[in-house]
């Protein structure tokens, strides 16, 4: 649900009003939190794809031409890759789909459209909004690029959850404060006059000074009239119930983030922000989350861009999200050199692993095998194997 949306059905449809009092905790514990979650989930995945690469091959020879500076530098006039390609991840885990129209040789991201499903005939788009323009054409399926995420069903679940966790989380904190406000008793004589004046001056005791006494950030002293006797009640210390009442809000917001990590296959640890076990973190989120978005990326354009014939004449698309982890050299120059001994690595492979350009020459592209490897029929002779140690 967009935010708007959701501001909409607050509304009374009966009388057309809004009841601002009966919304305020909700707004701070439900509409916060969720957000922040959802939020941290779009951009850690946005951020992770637009940082892949779309290697773009011509009966199977990598090359970089029309195709690879639109995909990877600038899809249309006013926005960048990196722009582009975060729009249309923020769409398909908000909208769960997300169009993308080809114009002039330009892609474009509609922030609205209607859909018209056939079964044995192209679908066809209309009412499609890009910005403020809204085109005066329908679009068949082959001329757009329709990526859909299919996760409708965890959509009510998290809707669901957030509603039970937000009640909770404002309990705690109403609790939170409760136990750390200051409680006390004044004495009165039993004679105290009951004239108008002395009531007055105990109802501004009670609203006025003991309220400032109670504020009070530093030392405070509030004088009270002979018969009187302030005494104020245990409170539970920062070390008791209430610095547990404090953690356990904190627990209750990291269960909305937790959840939120869980139903997007985002590891919990990456939205946080912890460092411990990132690396495991690190490798979960790029099998389970975003290489399966990237072939969701790649499936689409490759039928649509490039089609069938060019597809299996091996001219096509791949988003290679494989250097979008940051590398110390030092720990992958062991493997590097074991990729080259055994011919899987050429140099100009090795170089682009480190996020160099590659040298394209012919012996940088030529592969090596070290002497240690030989056929395994080398190793046998008159029809038996040669023992080795």
């Amino acid at each position: 649900m967009k935010m708007w949306d959701w501001f909409l059905s607050l509304f009374d449809k009966s009388t057309n009003t809004l009841q601002l009092n009966a919304q305020v905790g909700a707004l701070t514990a439900e509409v916060y939190f969720k957000y922040l979650a959802i939020q941290s989930c779009i951009n850690l995945i946005a951020n992770t794809v637009a940082r892949g690469e779309f290697m773009t091959y011509i009966r199977g020879e990598e090359v970089k031409k029309d195709n690879y500076y639109l995909l990877n530098v600038e899809p249309n006039q006013n926005k960048s890759a990196s722009k582009f390609w975060r729009d249309v991840i923020c769409h398909l885990i908000c909208d769960n789909e997300c169009l993308v129209v080809q114009q002039s040789n330009k892609f474009y991201v509609a922030d609205s459209f209607q859909v018209r499903e056939y079964a044995f005939m192209e679908n066809v788009y209309t009412d499609i909004v890009i910005g403020d323009l809204k085109l005066n054409r329908s679009y068949t399926e082959s001329e757009v690029f329709h990526f859909e995420l299919h996760n409708d069903e965890i959509r009510p679940v998290l809707e669901g959850l957030y509603v039970s966790y937000a009640k909770l989380i404002a309990a705690s904190q109403d609790n939170y404060k409760k136990s750390r406000a200051k409680r006390g008793t004044l004495e009165l004589e039993s004679n105290y006059p009951q004239t108008d004046k002395a009531i007055r001056d105990l109802t501004d005791l009670l609203d006025v000074r003991f309220k400032r006494f109670f504020e009070a950030e530093g030392n405070a002293v509030i004088p009270l009239a002979r018969g009187m006797k302030y005494n104020e009640l245990t409170t539970k210390t920062a070390t008791g119930s209430s610095s547990t009442e404090s953690r356990d809000i904190r627990a209750l917001v990291d269960d909305v983030f937790d959840f939120t990590g869980i139903a997007f296959q985002v590891p919990p640890p990456l939205i946080k922000g912890n460092v411990a076990d990132t690396d495991k973190a690190m490798s979960n989120f790029l099998t389970f989350c975003v290489n399966p978005l990237a072939e969701l990326i790649t499936d689409e354009i490759n039928r649509k861009l490039y089609g069938k014939a060019a597809f299996l004449e091996k001219t096509y698309v791949r988003l290679d999200v494989s250097r979008v982890k940051a590398v110390d050299i030092k720990e992958i120059a062991n493997a590097l050199d074991i990729l080259e001994r055994i011919g899987a690595f050429c140099v100009d492979d090795s170089l682009k692993v480190l996020g160099m350009e590659p040298l394209n020459t012919e012996w940088s592209r030529a592969r090596f095998m070290t002497k240690n490897y030989e056929p395994i029929e080398t190793r046998i002779k008159g029809g038996e194997k040669v023992e080795t140690a």
